[in-house]
């Protein structure tokens, strides 16, 4: 018997072994309450910034219960680190936060082993989302993983596939998607309120300006080995690991995949076309650092050509955000406001009958996964989705290191005559670890 099914029958004798028969009613259910018998019990691995925000975000919610909790880094922090707050992120910092006797564990099998875990929410840097989803997915969780979903295509395609077969749910942290003034502007453009879209314009920040680093010790308490994984081997130093790893091209895209999952994925959301994907990309400029540590480009843009005749320009020479060019006016949307020209596209009403999107019945992109766990339904931003987007956030990766334009085949999802582009759809492994097809 199941450890909730054996709660459950011993709530309904008003019993529980070693304690009075006197139940409280949070424990029942009533006035109310979610019984913890009835909620979500879920664990956390990768505990930095993100991943503690995302992890307060679902304790939140009553629907849910944290039990376990793993990071690679479990110093003390301050001495470290090398930035301010810098006691803000790891076990220690989660402990405090989420309770001091909850399980933790440095590697991520042993979370994942224990029994009675429900769901995953999963937040390491990007060069772990591959592995540690498909674990995820071995282990029958259902998963939220932050985005970008994987550091390459083909691990996209391995872990998209893999959810597929499982039958288990998949949501990935694109919360741009839950966010009001997101969805009536991707509305306005389903509907045709600015004509026929002829391009859109997306800005993302630039990558960092990276100093020079060099080695240090690594701390007690801090598992370098295990942070690396399944990436080439490298030099320590905290403020490189901790703060600017996506400043690497070893661990991660950079900002055109970061901030690209984001922007993109509305711009394809609203034309439509979220799970498909262009057919040429266009690197038009690129500029890469001189010194420091980063090997991601100072100043890029990339333009996407796709079968409907639109322009896609991602750049962080623009205004972040994303614009959209129609043939009967443009609407600009971020994370702070909207605009349009005409002016009065934000009085519209979208009817019930018109083309509407996702609906989010609690209000946040936590909920919706929630909501998707306990329904079996599909999530608001599905693997496939997740896949797609970052799959043309990549091929402006590839197109620019190689300063040349690339064809990409959406349906066959492979590059079209360039062996060396292609080859770099995929990426070596330092063993032990490995993707499994």
């Amino acid at each position: 018997m199941k450890r909730r099914t054996f709660v459950k029958n011993l709530a309904k004798a008003g019993l529980v072994l070693g304690f009075p028969s006197i139940i409280p009613a949070s424990a029942l259910g009533k006035d109310g309450k979610v019984a913890p018998s009835n909620r979500i019990t879920m664990g956390s691995i990768g505990l930095g910034t993100q991943g503690i925000n995302n992890t307060k975000n679902f304790s939140g919610d009553p629907r849910v219960q944290i039990v376990a909790l793993c990071d690679v880094n479990n110093t003390e922090g301050r001495q470290y680190y090398g930035y301010k707050n810098n006691d803000t992120r790891g076990l220690r910092a989660a402990r405090r936060q989420f309770g001091e006797n909850i399980p933790c564990f440095n590697d991520f099998r042993e979370l994942l082993a224990q029994p009675d875990i429900d769901a995953i929410t999963t937040a390491t840097p990007d060069h772990w989302h591959a592995i540690v989803g498909l674990a995820c997915i071995d282990a029958g969780k259902d998963v939220w993983g932050e985005k970008p979903l994987t550091r390459t295509i083909r691990e996209g395609k391995v872990l998209r596939n893999a959810v597929f077969t499982s039958g288990r749910i998949w949501q990935t942290g694109s919360w741009q998607r839950s966010r009001l003034n997101f969805v009536k502007s991707v509305e306005l453009v389903r509907n045709g309120y600015i004509g026929r879209i002829t391009h859109i314009k997306i800005g993302l920040p630039s990558n960092f300006a990276a100093e020079v680093l060099s080695p240090v010790p690594v701390p007690p308490g801090m598992d370098w080995e295990m942070w690396q994984g399944p990436a080439q081997r490298s030099y320590y130093n905290p403020c490189r690991t901790f703060t600017r790893w996506r400043g690497v091209c070893n661990y991660s895209a950079g900002k055109i995949a970061d901030w690209g999952a984001h922007h993109l994925d509305i711009a394809h959301w609203a034309l439509g076309i979220d799970r498909s994907g262009p057919t040429e990309i266009v690197p038009e400029y690129v500029e890469w650092p001189q010194n420091g540590f980063s090997d991601q480009p100072r100043k890029f843009k990339v333009v996407f050509y796709y079968e409907n005749g639109v322009e896609i320009e991602m750049s962080d020479m623009n205004r972040n955000g994303v614009e959209f060019f129609g043939t009967r006016g443009k609407l600009f949307v971020d994370r702070a406001m909207s605009f349009s020209d005409p002016i009065d596209l934000a009085d519209i009403r979208i009817l019930p009958t018109e083309d509407r999107v996702f609906p989010v019945r609690h209000g946040t992109h936590f909920t919706a996964f929630i909501d998707s766990v306990i329904d079996r339904r599909i999530t608001s931003t599905d693997i496939d989705v997740a896949h797609r987007t970052n799959t043309g956030c990549l091929l402006g990766e590839i197109a620019y290191r190689l300063n040349r334009p690339i064809k990409w085949d959406p349906k066959k999802e492979e590059i079209i005559g360039d062996d060396e582009a292609r080859r770099l759809c995929d990426r070596a492994y330092t063993a032990p670890w490995e993707l499994r097809a």
